[in-house]
């Protein structure tokens, strides 16, 4: 069954979505009066009325915001430099005395 209209991109619910477009497409404004909804259920009602208010919030909340950054960081300092700079961080600057061995534990007879 194909689907009632098309989804934008950034939906994340597809049910709260699509019923929140379905609800505001059955509250219009009216065409001989454009400040109140053509909805027999809001009759007199100032547009937009309280199930089309409500349908707009839903239809927000099943959107994801746009993410503002988008790829990867780029290094600005060369890479030599840095190789250069961080050279011998990771290697002991003076020597490590050799450790005494440790006297391993003796299994115990059962």
């Amino acid at each position: 069954m194909p689907h009632r209209r098309a989804l934008p991109r950034n939906v994340s619910d597809v049910l709260l979505w699509l019923l929140a477009a379905d609800v505001a497409d059955a509250h219009p404004p009216r065409p001989d009066r454009p400040g109140h909804c053509a909805n027999l259920r809001c009759v007199d009602e100032v547009y937009p009325c309280p199930p089309a208010r409500d349908a707009q919030r839903a239809r927000q909340a099943a959107t994801r915001p746009t993410l503002i950054a988008r790829g990867r960081a780029r290094v600005t300092a060369p890479v030599a430099a840095l190789a250069t700079r961080f050279t011998g961080w990771f290697r002991p600057t003076r020597p490590i005395p050799p450790s005494s061995p440790r006297s391993m534990p003796s299994p115990r007879a059962a």
